[in-house]
């Protein structure tokens, strides 16, 4: 709370030219002016261009692609380290800082009366709901981060908030390669995330789409590059692709859209078990780039220690990849599961519940980096 509370004090006194009343609150709604562009916004919002990925995140809906704004269109502006301050919509801050204040939702919890009423329930009808994740997904799933990550809170958040489902309960098994089979598709566990769904409309006998059932998307997050600072390594165009030695972990990109999108360019994909490994190979020179979703790999590279050696290729995304819960088309609550958790999940969105989930993460996450 300390560091986030500095942060917004600090960036309310430096707007001295904002009235007091609208002082008070963080993040709001921009509208796009001539001359626009989304890194000029970030600039002028946030004090940095690097933003703009964030501003593009949380307006998906209206943006068609990053350099495709559009004069007079509204956009959503997430409070982000205290910053912007003064927009019309934004949140209060005593709300932000009580947000921040606020114990972390232990998983798994409710009042007592309702969890033994629960479980007493699922127990007779043998609905018991078990969850499945690993640590490796760092900023959405893992067990040290605040929730246990941003996709774990809002999956426990969903299943709250649908007043129908029993008991869930959270595995936790770091071998992501065991997840979709054989603990999915051999009953072990009922659901797990978060996964990306594969195009099943260009791979319809793909197993992913023949045997699973996927959720409502989640969370959408862009798929960049990261080479190495000084190595002349460019991606403006499909064209830049050609040949490049790109590293894509296959826990984050096996059948994903980017790579797929990367094989059909004529990169020469290399799929390592684990992020660490990639951003090693492209330390090394055995590899030109390390193509993975911005946050994942910004927080690898701080925590190697090797931030300022790499650089992100911003000026277009690889992909813009959703990621979801699955559950096994074998299973016989499979369907159910997934049913309950989109309605938990629709409840959220509707309640404003979501939003907020979103924000207070990314507020964290953007702090951390």
């Amino acid at each position: 709370m300390t560091t986030r509370t500095v942060a917004l004090a600090a960036a309310m006194l430096a707007a001295g030219t904002v009235s007091v009343a609208a002082q008070e609150t963080c993040g709001g709604f921009y509208k796009v002016r001539p001359g626009d562009s989304l890194s000029l916004i970030a600039d002028k919002l946030y004090k940095d261009v690097g933003q703009w990925t964030a501003i593009y995140r949380s307006n998906i809906d209206k943006i068609s692609a990053p350099d495709a704004i559009r004069v007079g269109q509204s956009y959503r502006m997430p409070c982000i380290n205290g910053l912007p301050t003064g927009l019309k919509g934004g949140t209060p801050v005593e709300k932000i800082e009580a947000l921040a204040a606020e114990p972390a939702p232990q998983v798994d919890t409710r009042t007592a009366q309702v969890q033994r009423e629960k479980a007493a329930e699922a127990r007779q009808q043998g609905v018991d709901v078990k969850l499945l994740a690993s640590d490796d997904f760092r900023p959405f799933t893992n067990r040290m981060q605040m929730s246990s990550g941003l996709i774990t809170d809002l999956v426990n958040r969903a299943f709250v908030a649908n007043e129908d489902t029993g008991a869930h309960k959270f595995y936790w098994v770091n071998d992501r390669a065991a997840h979709l089979d054989p603990m999915l598709s051999e009953g072990m566990v009922d659901m797990a995330f978060p996964w990306k769904k594969p195009d099943c409309e260009a791979d319809a006998g793909n197993a992913l789409c023949t045997d699973y059932i996927y959720s409502e998307p989640m969370f959408e997050m862009l798929v960049v590059l990261f080479t190495a600072k000084g190595s002349g390594v460019k991606y403006a165009g499909e064209a830049d692709l050609a040949g490049l030695r790109v590293c894509a972990p296959i826990g984050h990109n096996a059948k994903g859209t980017s790579a797929r999108y990367l094989s059909a360019v004529g990169a020469r994909l290399q799929q390592p078990a684990s992020a660490e490994e990639c951003f090693s190979r492209l330390m090394a020179g055995s590899a030109d780039a390390v193509a993975m979703n911005e946050f994942t790999g910004r927080i690898v590279a701080k925590d190697m220690g090797i931030s300022q050696a790499v650089e992100l290729q911003l000026s277009r995304p690889l992909a813009i990849e959703s990621l979801h819960a699955v559950a096994h088309k074998d299973n016989p609550q499979g369907q159910a599961v997934v049913d309950a958790f989109n309605d938990g999940l629709a409840a959220m969105r509707d309640s404003g519940e979501y939003l907020t989930v979103i924000d207070k993460h990314m507020s964290s996450i953007w702090a951390g980096l």
